[in-house]
């Protein structure tokens, strides 16, 4: 009988180590992972060159820089204001088109002086976060 009693004992002591060598194995909760690698965003406003009055219903695009790859885009407000959410940390810096086609304003790439020029050539790159007013000129 001793020797029944001595194999459950082992069974038990086997199978508790079994637990705690799984729950050793697996990964802990990490805070790192909690800030998600989506928070950024991109926001301005967009005014006339002459007056600085908001332009509402432009569209603002980003895009990753030198690639075509549409990151966000987002149509500007009563007030000129836009936000693009959503932005990878890896995309620090953006390449910025605006659109504004369809509410009589100009289209083109933002430059480094924040109008609106017609060549990716002469544009700037911008990074993640507020900017200042982008201008545009009345068509």
């Amino acid at each position: 009988m001793p020797r029944t009693t001595k194999r459950r004992g082992a069974a038990l002591l086997a199978g508790t180590s079994l637990l705690a060598v799984t729950a050793m194995s697996l990964p802990s909760p990490s805070h790192a992972h909690d800030a998600r690698a989506d928070d950024g965003f991109f926001a301005g406003r967009l005014l006339t060159q002459a007056g600085d009055k908001p332009i509402k219903g432009a569209t603002v695009r980003v895009f990753r820089i030198n690639t075509d790859t549409l990151l966000g885009s987002a149509k500007s407000g009563p007030e000129g204001r836009f936000r693009i959410e959503g932005l990878s940390a890896d995309d620090e810096e953006l390449d910025v088109r605006v659109v504004g086609r369809a509410v009589h304003f100009e289209s083109g790439w933002v430059a480094c002086n924040h109008k609106v020029v017609q060549s990716w050539g002469e544009a700037c790159s911008y990074g993640q976060g507020r900017q200042t007013a982008f201008f545009l000129q009345h068509l």
